[in-house]
């Protein structure tokens, strides 16, 4: 896997920009400036924007038809809230308080439009919390498959399955799970998934997706469109608007093609690889982590198939750790929840080790 990859020396921050594919420059070079440069950009540019929804798609187990290609999971969500206008009887948006903070943002700002905000009470892990916040107005159910400030696993599929009951959407932020952990919006039954690949995937920033299952599209009226959201974006009649039949309908005005050819380029290097071998590696090197690091500090899950890619310490007093991290040159991030170290499949053991080491002297 490091041969593929430009990996730092102790490189923990995964979860927050994956490392760059040594693929991802040429790529660029000819596909992004080639085309550039020869005049005929636009002509080799747009079938970038089909190889990601095809290449996406068998990354989540979904047809092409089903994904759109999005700058960014904050502008995906506000598409989705705004494509379903709340009624006099549904008007509640259901989230929970581990969110990433933006999901707060744009869920906020959706009350102008009439929805309101619901937190889940207790813990999320615990569907039942769900279903009894979930009522007959309930008109999304906002989910996070992994929780960036813990990498507990949310239960998505049955909170997926209350919400179906409740008669409400739901919407599953995948962006700190995808590439790390299996995304399969079917057999979640969900309705919406937004991810990003500027994570685990190695995508780089601007390269993220909107999945939208194909029996919830044709209600779907986004009200953020442009161009690349019509039926057919070159008919250049500005008195004629009609929403592509599929999910580009959520689209918008005019890409940058160099965020989804850098995505291509990381794809091609995902699929020469085993992602059951990957996700297997990742988990027995967290294992490593989580071992040396006693039960009063481990924010995070120990057993692999309730955690994500990160794992997240919190000492009671954080200034050893602190200090040796920053003596060992650890890569790394800290959060009022605790240190986070992720792993992915390019971490060499050693680095795995040696951090294990710092956790066994501090805490």
């Amino acid at each position: 896997m490091r041969e593929h990859f430009h990996v730092p020396d102790n490189y923990f921050l995964s979860h927050s920009v994956g490392c760059l594919p040594k693929v991802t420059e040429a790529a660029l070079r000819s596909e992004f400036f080639g085309p550039w440069k020869s005049g005929a950009n636009w002509s080799e540019w747009m079938p970038v924007l089909d190889e990601f929804r095809d290449g996406m798609a068998q990354i989540i187990d979904v047809t092409a038809a089903e994904i759109c290609p999005q700058v960014n999971v904050s502008s995906a969500l506000t598409k989705i809230l705004h494509s379903l206008p709340p009624s006099n009887s549904r008007n509640q948006i259901l989230l929970s308080k581990q969110d990433f903070p933006t999901i707060g943002f744009v869920v906020k700002q959706a009350e102008l439009a009439g929805f309101e905000l619901h937190f889940v009470a207790g813990d999320v892990m615990d569907a039942q919390n769900w279903a009894d916040a979930m009522s007959d107005r309930t008109a999304f159910v906002h989910i996070t498959h992994a929780l960036s400030n813990t990498s507990h696993v949310v239960p998505v599929a049955e909170i997926c399955g209350l919400a179906k009951q409740a008669g409400a959407r739901s919407i599953v932020d995948a962006a700190q799970s995808t590439g790390m952990v299996s995304v399969r919006p079917k057999e979640w039954r969900a309705d919406f998934v937004i991810g990003t690949g500027v994570k685990f995937l190695c995508f780089g920033p601007g390269a993220c997706f909107l999945y939208a299952a194909k029996d919830v599209l044709p209600q779907c009226n986004p009200v953020d469109v442009g161009w690349f959201s019509h039926e057919n974006p070159f008919e250049m009649d500005i008195l004629q608007f009609r929403l592509a039949e599929d999910a580009m309908r959520f689209f918008g005005g005019t890409p940058s093609p160099a965020p989804f050819i850098a995505a291509n380029a990381a794809m091609g290097v995902w699929a020469g690889l085993d992602e059951a071998f990957i996700q297997k590696r990742i988990g027995e090197n967290l294992d490593i982590l989580c071992s040396a690091v006693p039960d009063e500090a481990l924010v995070s899950p120990r057993h692999s198939i309730l955690r994500g890619g990160t794992c997240v310490v919190n000492p009671n007093d954080r200034i050893p750790l602190r200090e040796n991290l920053k003596v060992a040159g650890i890569l790394h991030d800290e959060r009022k929840e605790g240190f986070r170290f992720s792993i992915h499949a390019y971490t060499p053991l050693s680095d795995c080790e040696n951090l294990a080491s710092i956790f066994e002297a501090s805490l």
